[in-house]
Formats: C-alpha cells, sequence, structure tokens
C-alpha cells in the first residue's frame, strides 16, 4: 500500500451485488494494491419493498429517511479515515452530490468519469437505467455537457427495464442473474437501435453490468440477442478506473457520526470484516448472499430488494486505528471462516426483525 494514495471508500447497499461487481472490477487493476479502501454496503440506503416503484416528494418520510441514512453513512466514512469516495449506485448520485458538498472528502463522480470516457464520441448514446435516473437526465445532462447526444428508452422498454432488475420472480436484485432477464435488457436494446441506430449503450445501473458483462455480450451477439454493432459502456468499470488512479491525503477534520443522526436515520449496525485483499471481499459477500437466501427460504420469503440485504462493511489493507474506530461506532468485527454462517444467524434474525 503506498500510504501517500490515502484510504478510498465505496459506499454500496442500493445493490450489494453492484459493489461486489464493483471490487471486482477494482481489483483487476494492478495499481489497486496501492490503496486501501472500506467498503461500506448500507442496504439502509435503499427504499424498502413496499416503497419502490412509487414517486417520494422530498418531504415524504422515505425521502427523508434516505436523505438522513445517506448523510450518517457518509460521516461514518469520513469517521473511518477515507479521503475519498465513490458510489457504488447510478441513480444515489442526484442525492449525495448535495450531501457531499458539505462533508471534506473528494468525491469521484462515476457520471461525470463516464461521460469524459467518451468525449471523441460521435453518434447517439442509448442510456438505460432505473427510471428515476433516466427521467432525471443526470446522465444526459453529464454526456450533453460533453456534446454527446443521448436517448433513452420508450415508457414500454422502460418498464422493461425496471421488470429486469426488480422482478421478485427473475430480477437481478433477487440476487441471482436470470434468462428472462438477461431476454428483457437485450430486446430493448435491440428495439432502440432499430428505431434510432444508436450502437452505444450506457449502463446507467450498477445491476446492468451483471447480466451485461463482455463475456455474455459475447454470446447475446453470437445468437442474434445483440446487435453485432453494439458496443456497451460499463459505467461502474469507470468508476473502478478513477477510483484506483485516485491519489492524495488530505488532512481530516474527526467527527463522530453519532453527531449526525436524526430521528429519520435508519441506522443497522453492518458486519465488519478486516481482510487483506479485494479477492476476500468478493468471497465473502457471497457468501453471505447465499446464507441470506437460506436464512429466508426457511422463513418462507426471499430477497425483493436491496433493502433486504444485510449491511456490511469491509477494511481493505492498512487503515490506522481501524479495530479501535470500529468499536467506538459499536460495530462487531466477524471472522471469515467456516463458522461465518453460524457466526450471522443472531445478526439476520436481528436484521429482519427490525424490518417487522
Amino acid at each position: 500500500m503506498n500510504p501517500e494514495s490515502g484510504v478510498v471508500g465505496i459506499i454500496g447497499g442500493l445493490g450489494n451485488e453492484a459493489m461486489t461487481d464493483l471490487a471486482s472490477k477494482i481489483n483487476s487493476f494492478p495499481n489497486s494494491k496501492n490503496h486501501s479502501f472500506i467498503f461500506y454496503g448500507n442496504s439502509r440506503l435503499a427504499y424498502t419493498p413496499r416503497e419502490l416503484k412509487q414517486i417520494w416528494n422530498p418531504t415524504d418520510e422515505p425521502e427523508l429517511r434516505r436523505h438522513d441514512t445517506a448523510v450518517h453513512t457518509v460521516r461514518i466514512m469520513q469517521y473511518l479515515g477515507c479521503h475519498a469516495i465513490g458510489l457504488a449506485c447510478n441513480s444515489a448520485h442526484k442525492l449525495f452530490r448535495k450531501i457531499m458538498s458539505d462533508i471534506p472528502v473528494v468525491f469521484i463522480d462515476m457520471l461525470y468519469e463516464t461521460a469524459h470516457s467518451m468525449k471523441n464520441n460521435t453518434g447517439t448514446i442509448l442510456v438505460l437505467g432505473v427510471t428515476d435516473l433516466v427521467e432525471s437526465g443526470l446522465y444526459q445532462n453529464a454526456l450533453q455537457a460533453c456534446d454527446i447526444a443521448t436517448t433513452k428508452p420508450s415508457r414500454e422498454n422502460q418498464d422493461k427495464i425496471m421488470a429486469a432488475i426488480y422482478d421478485s420472480q427473475f430480477g437481478i436484485k433477487t440476487a441471482r442473474i436470470t434468462s428472462r432477464a438477461e431476454s428483457l435488457i437485450c430486446e430493448v436494446i435491440r428495439d432502440e437501435y432499430g428505431k434510432h441506430g444508436c450502437r452505444k449503450v450506457v449502463l446507467g445501473c450498477t445491476e446492468l453490468p451483471l447480466a451485461l458483462n463482455n463475456e455474455s455480450c459475447k454470446r447475446f451477439k453470437h445468437c442474434g440477442m445483440l446487435p453485432v454493432e453494439i458496443e456497451v459502456i460499463d459505467a461502474s468499470s469507470e468508476l473502478a478506473r478513477a477510483l484506483v488512479h485516485y491519489s492524495g491525503k488530505r488532512q481530516l477534520t474527526p467527527v463522530h457520526p453519532e453527531n449526525y443522526k436524526t430521528h429519520h436515520t435508519d441506522w443497522f449496525a453492518p458486519a465488519a470484516f478486516i481482510i487483506e485483499d479485494l479477492a476476500e471481499l468478493v468471497a465473502i459477500q457471497k457468501s453471505i448472499f447465499l446464507f441470506t437466501t437460506r436464512f429466508l427460504k426457511k422463513k418462507n420469503r426471499s430477497i425483493t430488494g436491496s433493502y433486504l440485504h444485510l449491511p456490511t462493511l469491509y477494511s481493505v489493507g492498512d487503515i490506522a486505528d481501524i479495530k479501535a474506530r470500529l468499536s467506538v461506532l459499536k460495530i462487531s468485527i466477524y471472522k471469515h471462516d467456516s463458522t461465518l454462517e453460524q457466526q450471522l444467524q443472531s445478526v439476520f434474525e436481528r436484521h429482519f426483525a427490525s424490518m417487522d
């Protein structure tokens, strides 16, 4: 680790699978070894299953909860020593941009990084993502600032994208990739390509690259599910590149996150792990997905959205005073061994009981 590179923080939880995918992408860069990382998958930032697919005003409780939980989450990252922070979620940038402007930590913006990686593009770009993101114009504005023309799916096609991400039977957020989700996404791209001729597609949701990665795209093109001319732009890969190239330390002002809790803050202490490398993070997180599925199956339940995932926190590499700081925050540290599922049983019980 290069002590001058600073600690890089990644906030996930609005799609814990996406955070794991981002960790794998960061790990693919040799210079990722120059950094220490803190990954915080705080699923309490997500909408609850009952809140999904509804329109909320800023003064409604779901938005107040998410805002204050986001502030508390960022202050935890600051307290743990992060010098820069990235988000493993595209649509959350609207919320976090406002919050980060008041916090002395560098914010590495995935939308900005993606747009600037395409500065010399010609032709129209298709932007895919959740409805809130697509309708907000966040990606369109970032791309248009680089003189890049954009289009978005028709209403019918947008409904297909939302089903591919959120459907409780086959959506990506069920923590598995199904042929139905893959088929819907490919249908949308084929249709929009036919109408607009857009040869490049920005995956503006960190769930989408889980279904449309390099290998699956080759397969889809080979069997005719995708036009061979299509180039997929993975925004999370651009974020990974920017995070590993970050360099710089600034004097951090120690603040206790408890000072930023409100009655709207949705807090459940994450299960924490102190590990040496990102590959171990990926292995642990995948195991926890499996444990969660098994736990819920015994209760005749299933994963129906990001909110149901267990909050987790990973300290990767050499980070000063990390054990002491986690102790102050009353965050328990767990061992990655054959007893992990047993260690987490009482945590699962409390986690799901807190939602009832």
